[in-house]
This record gives C-alpha cells, structure tokens and sequence, in this order.
C-alpha cells in the first residue's frame, strides 16, 4: 500500500479508540511500500516498539506511522530548500543608491 492511503486505510479497517495490540493484530501484516525504492514495512514493524498503548484517532495511529518509518520513506535526506547562499534577488538592494523610495 502507497503511504499516502494509510490514513483512508486506517479509518476504514479499525474503530477507535483502539490499543496498540489490536492495531498490529488486526492490520500489522499491512505493508505499506516506500516512496522510492521497492522497500516495505509492516505496520506492526513501524509501530511494534513504540510503546504507545493506545490510539484515540486514526489521525493519531497514522502520525504514528509516518513519524517511525525508516530513512528510506524520506524524501531527499538533508535537503535544504533555504540554502546558505540566497539569490542576490531574494536578498535585496545592498547599496544604497539601488534603494528607490
């Protein structure tokens, strides 16, 4: 299953709240496949040692999910959109005599 159809999947498939060890009873065969690679994980190996005894919502099983999968659910590791070296356009005029008022 895509990742992005977890949360769908997890309202459909469980009545909450719900505990921990119902979750992986139920649904922990689930894989759910990473975004780039042919990798999977279950839901019972992302969830499996979190200790978290109880889920009130879907919303809260899935932030869960997506806050204990492995590296390769990240997209691009360590990228930085706000770089050290900003576009001399992002910064601004930096002589005075570019400044109009």
């Amino acid at each position: 299953m895509k990742i992005r159809t977890v949360l769908a999947f997890l309202e459909d498939e469980l009545s909450f709240p719900i505990d921990q060890h119902s979750v992986i009873e139920q649904l922990g065969a689930t894989e759910i496949e990473a975004p780039d690679t042919q990798e999977t994980e279950t839901i019972s190996t992302i969830i499996g040692h979190v200790g978290q005894e109880r889920y009130t919502t879907a919303d809260e099983l899935f932030t869960t999910i997506i806050g204990n999968v492995s590296d390769e659910y990240i997209g691009r590791k360590y990228y930085d959109d706000r770089g050290t070296n900003p576009s001399p356009a992002a910064v601004g005029p930096t002589d005075e005599a570019d400044v109009s008022f």
